[in-house]
């Protein structure tokens, strides 16, 4: 068997100081003996959907929307073009607007039906029909597939609006709309309700990941993630699913679903790296040390072949149980994180 791990925000250290990091010595144990290559930049997103075949349609964008809402509400997915349109914040800093968004804003399931409400009210008369599956994933249906190239959510957050702005010959008229939205959730009473408790207002949706749900060729035996994006490309193929707290039952689920190849999509560092919350991606970082102690243990025994950890955009370090024997080598995370001299 052999198991591809894609850890993207394993090296987005949130902290400046790599002497904080809590103990890992099995995760230093792998990097040190591991093969190690570097690739020409990636997106993790990317990297997870060429594990299943899929890419971007040239010109355009990855249909992530589509394929994560396959795993949200099927029904709603194998039908017209969606894109991801994911509440943001807009916060003013000197003479230009920041944008944020991510779990952080922690939008509640009566904000979220409260604003998707207003939007399809609002632009009923254009064709586009928002949903919100989760409070902080929600989905936009357009009628037909746009000229546009988009930037993703987790590209943007954080960056001034200016600098992330959509491109194509039908960005303009997406920006208007766009607009619109800002103005009507602007004067909502829930972003009154948001402000009043010192909460950061819901200004408007970023729409990014667009297409039509596409074909999906091909994938790994099974699959471990809780991403929407990988829920949704092993359900396009009938492929088998875990979610990550399964993992835990190493080596014995292996023996059960005795598949030839698993890939396991392990999102928990990812936003946490985005949003700096050093505390918390210490504590997921421990999550991982377990997670890697237990899979170097099966590659041991012989219960797995091969183990690649790839970080989804830069970084793969691939590792057999013969170079667990290069005791010689040394490293780990803190020197891959130190700051340079």
């Amino acid at each position: 068997m052999k198991v591809h791990l894609i850890c993207p925000g394993l090296f987005g250290l949130p902290c400046p100081d790599p002497r904080a990091l809590p103990q890992t010595p099995s995760l230093d144990r792998f990097l040190a003996r591991a093969d190690q290559k570097e690739s020409p930049p990636r997106d993790p997103l990317e990297t997870l959907a060429a594990q299943f075949g899929v890419r971007a349609r040239p010109g355009g964008d990855l249909p992530s929307a589509a394929l994560c809402l396959l795993a949200e509400a099927p029904d709603q997915a194998r039908a017209g073009c969606w894109f991801h349109a994911d509440p943001v914040h807009l916060r003013a800093d000197r003479d230009r607007l920041l944008l944020f968004g991510g779990p952080s804003l922690a939008v509640t399931d009566a904000e979220a039906a409260a604003l998707v409400s207003a939007f399809n009210a609002h632009f009923e008369a254009e064709g586009l029909v928002l949903m919100a599956p989760g409070p902080n994933r929600w989905y936009l249906r357009v009628p037909t597939v746009p000229r546009l190239r988009t930037q993703r959510m987790h590209r943007v957050s954080g960056r001034p609006l200016d600098a992330a702005r959509l491109t194509g010959p039908e960005a303009g008229d997406w920006n208007r709309w766009q607009n619109e939205a800002q103005m009507l959730f602007h004067q909502h009473p829930v972003n009154q309700a948001r402000e009043a408790a010192g909460l950061p207002g819901i200004s408007g949706v970023w729409t990014w990941g667009g297409g039509v749900l596409p074909q999906v060729p091909g994938g790994p035996d099974l699959l471990a993630a809780d991403h929407p994006l990988g829920l949704g490309l092993a359900g396009a193929m009938c492929g088998r699913r875990l979610a990550l707290s399964e993992l835990g039952q190493s080596p014995s689920i292996w023996q059960a679903l005795a598949p030839e190849s698993v890939l396991i999509f392990w999102d928990r560092l990812w936003w946490l790296a985005l949003a700096a919350d050093s505390d918390a991606w210490c504590a997921a970082l421990m999550e991982l040390e377990v997670l890697i102690a237990g899979l170097t243990a099966d590659l041991a025994a012989g219960r797995i072949r091969s183990l690649v950890l790839d970080d989804g955009e830069r970084w793969g370090f691939g590792l057999t149980a013969w170079g667990l024997r290069r005791f010689w080598r040394r490293g780990g995370l803190r020197g891959r994180l130190a700051p340079p001299l």
